[in-house]
């Protein structure tokens, strides 16, 4: 028996971030949104051991790859013993640009294989095992709208927001997560505030006022830098985005339309520069079937 699932890609409509803490992380206060864009993984149960195969032949199959580790740790945490599995990534989210593609691509398998080897922990345990592998992945275990503190892991969910119209592009080279925040670290230093503005829940029930609500640090220090991220932007509100901003750490920037029209010419002339372009909407979490062979 094969399963799979669609594991969404993640924007942050909202992204403050805190001093570096005693344990080396930053304090976040970010609103999530998981949209449709996705990612494929198969999974399979086989004799031993872990494989795992990848459409994208920059990335690592081995213990490097979070997908792999997540399986690891999946059968150490539950004490399965003698079981293996096969892994099958077929990768769509752009690497590197701020879209959570390698932790929805975790917890994506972990939610495969605690459906494969019959719920063997519950659900909290399988989420801390999410977010032992990284702060992104228990949201991307569960998707849709939420407010995410501390670092990241720490999870109150939103009033869903309507599904709307939306466009992702990504251009140039990625952005390091670590790199992104060293940068912070440099602009800001000790004037990051020691707890992060909070998102005020009451422009959560409207996108009408969501320009007023919408923020993301980092793009005061990736944009600056990363020419193709800042073009795409203004491609983006010239082609009519209500709201354009850049998602996590970037360089991959979305925008929000009234129409679908529109947002498919946003499309096509981010591709005439050489730009990905995703039309895409917001969506909930992983979708799992059954995949006939």
């Amino acid at each position: 028996m094969q399963l799979s699932a669609l594991a969404p890609a993640k924007i942050n409509l909202f992204l403050d971030v805190g001093p570096v803490q005693a344990d080396g992380y930053h304090t976040v206060c970010s609103v999530m949104q998981t949209v449709s864009l996705y990612d494929t993984i198969t999974v399979e149960k086989t004799p031993s051991g872990i494989t795992l195969q990848c459409s994208d032949i920059s990335l690592p199959c081995d213990e490097k790859n979070l997908a792999y580790r997540a399986a690891l740790n999946f059968f150490r945490e539950s004490g399965i013993e003698n079981a293996g599995v096969s892994i099958t990534l077929n990768k769509k989210i752009p690497v590197a640009s701020g879209l959570a593609g390698g932790s929805t691509d975790a917890g994506a398998v972990l939610l495969l294989l605690h459906r494969l080897f019959d719920s063997p922990i519950s659900m909290d345990a399988l989420l801390q095992i999410g977010g032992n592998l990284g702060a992104d992945v228990p949201f991307c275990m569960t998707g849709g709208t939420a407010l995410c503190r501390g670092r990241g892991e720490v999870i109150t969910p939103l009033t869903p927001l309507k599904p709307i119209h939306m466009v992702i592009a990504r251009g140039g080279a990625g952005v390091s997560t670590p790199a992104a925040y060293h940068m912070l670290d440099a602009a800001y230093g000790k004037k990051l505030p020691a707890k992060p503005e909070d998102w005020d829940t009451q422009h959560i029930q409207s996108w009408n006022d969501m320009h007023t609500a919408m923020f993301n640090i980092f793009e005061s220090v990736v944009l600056p830098i990363h020419k193709e991220a800042s073009a795409c932007k203004k491609i983006l509100e010239e082609a009519g985005a209500r709201l354009a901003m850049m998602s996590g750490s970037g360089p991959a920037v979305f925008g929000i339309f009234e129409s679908e029209h529109t947002a498919e010419l946003a499309v096509t002339k981010l591709q005439a520069t050489g730009a990905t372009a995703f039309l895409c909407k917001t969506c909930t979490g992983p979708h799992i079937f059954y995949n006939k062979k």
